[in-house]
Formats: structure tokens, sequence, C-alpha cells
């Protein structure tokens, strides 16, 4: 699924409302990927992973990372990496997250 820019745009101004400089606003977006609870199984190059965590360690370069499990091994790997399903709720914050990096989609 895609997001028009209005909706992405209005979905970053909520999450980042309260939030001043990158490093703020990266917090907030970790803060939102909370705020979902369980997260949905992802794939990493079409492989499937299942997601626990989206975290920031107060490295903007880096930006966030996913704490992910595949075969009984925990990895962390680049939150941008990932695809989520995309009905997901997740997907439109990884959206989200693109759009506020400048990322393509």
């Amino acid at each position: 699924m895609s997001w028009d820019e209005r909706d992405l745009d209005n979905l970053i101004e909520e999450i980042t409302v309260d939030s001043y400089g990158d490093d703020e606003q990266m917090s907030s977006f970790e803060c939102a990927f909370d705020e979902l609870g369980t997260l949905p199984d992802a794939t990493v190059i079409g492989e499937p992973v299942a997601v626990h965590h989206v975290s920031y360690d107060g490295d903007e370069r880096r930006g966030l990372s996913a704490r992910c499990r595949r075969n009984g091994h925990d990895y962390s790997i680049a939150l941008l990496e990932l695809t989520f399903p995309s009905e997901s709720d997740a997907a439109r914050l990884v959206a989200a997250y693109r759009r506020w990096l400048g990322v393509d989609r």
C-alpha cells in the first residue's frame, strides 16, 4: 500500500510535534513504534524475520534499528532494510520515517 505525501506529512507532524532536533525526533519515531505493541513479521532481502523491537541508540547516522529473530538467532538490522506487510501500521510508520529522512520509498 502506498500513502500520499500529505498523509505521511501529517503522521510525521503528529510523531514529532514536541520534538526538537533530529535526536529527539528520532526518539519520537522509536516511541511511535513502541506504541504499536507487537510488530508484524517482516522480510529482509526476501527472507522472513520476526521483529521484536525498534530502537534508537542515540547515533543519528545509524538511525533506527530493529531487533529481529531468524532461525533461533537474534540480529540487529537497520530499520530501512525491513519490509513490513503493506497493510500494516508498521509499514505506514516506516514510510513516514523514510520520508522524514528524505529517503526514496
